[in-house]
């Protein structure tokens, strides 16, 4: 009997906290890992709707974009292959007592996304009170571009923060979000919320991007390093990678996904 077909396909997004590098806590890279550590990605990715459109990850870098190689070091049980497994709380709890950053304030600036982004939201103040902050919510009024989380003149500390690449090119990330160019200090256009500014990885960036073209393999190797160093610096506490989920008629043959394009329409044929 013919039957609908479910395919489920990575799309260039990363949906992650960013956390501002230059604000208590996080100005502590201890605080910024025991985040990291802290989450459970797998119960966000359900709180999205459906764990198939959520893939965690630790990582900047969407799987669909050169360099991606899988990498995550904010695990229990890290194992050889890259990918989160599950959070790791009392690793969380002695980092944050390390940092001297217990009892600090701390308010998360979430977009306001409807019941979804709420729950994710009363979700992450739970875990910022459970490792020893004063946590609350409060949803962006001014919701044009990042709203307060991208002005910098108002210093916030953490929020929800999703990409999707203009462009499939790991540049399209760490060039727009996370050099030293795109931080604007004191200006409600900072696109830059982790404030994150790093003069010789913005060279290193530079350097990828110039390998692009003639030497792809070396550049994919640099690609891949410079999301690893991120990963261990966590200006973001990346959460999940969405999915593209596809069902298709059982008259419906010859599908076609492209990473960057998604469903190739022009692709499929109906009997």
């Amino acid at each position: 009997m013919d039957t609908e077909h479910i395919d489920v396909d990575p799309s260039g997004a990363t949906l992650a906290l960013v956390v501002n590098t230059r604000v208590a806590p996080f100005d502590r890279l201890a605080a910024r890992q025991a985040l990291n550590y802290a989450i459970d990605r797998n119960r966000i990715a359900r709180l999205t709707g459906s764990p198939l459109t959520a893939q965690p990850t630790c990582q900047v870098l969407p799987p669909t974009v050169p360099g991606y190689r899988p990498y995550c070091p904010y695990t229990l049980d890290r194992s050889p292959s890259g990918l989160w497994t599950a959070p790791d709380l009392a690793r969380a709890e002695r980092m944050v007592a390390r940092s001297g950053t217990r009892g600090t304030t701390v308010t998360l600036l979430m977009l306001p996304h409807g019941a979804p982004g709420l729950r994710i939201g009363g979700y992450i103040v739970s875990v910022l009170d459970r490792l020893g902050y004063r946590a609350s919510l409060r949803v962006i009024k001014n919701a044009g571009g990042l709203g307060d989380l991208g002005d910098s003149s108002k210093r916030p500390q953490i929020g929800w923060f999703g990409w999707l690449q203009d462009y499939p090119t790991p540049s399209n990330f760490f060039k727009l979000l996370l050099s030293c160019r795109s931080f604007v200090p004191r200006s409600p256009n900072n696109l830059n919320a982790a404030e994150f500014c790093d003069p010789r990885l913005d060279a290193q960036v530079d350097r990828a991007a110039a390998l692009q073209a003639r030497e792809p393999a070396a550049a994919g190797e640099l690609w891949s390093r410079i999301d690893h160093e991120l990963v261990d610096r966590a200006p973001w506490v990346p959460v999940y990678n969405s999915r593209t989920v596809t069902v298709l008629g059982p008259r419906v043959g010859n599908y076609k996904y492209h990473p960057f394009w998604n469903l190739l329409l022009d692709q499929l044929w109906v009997r």
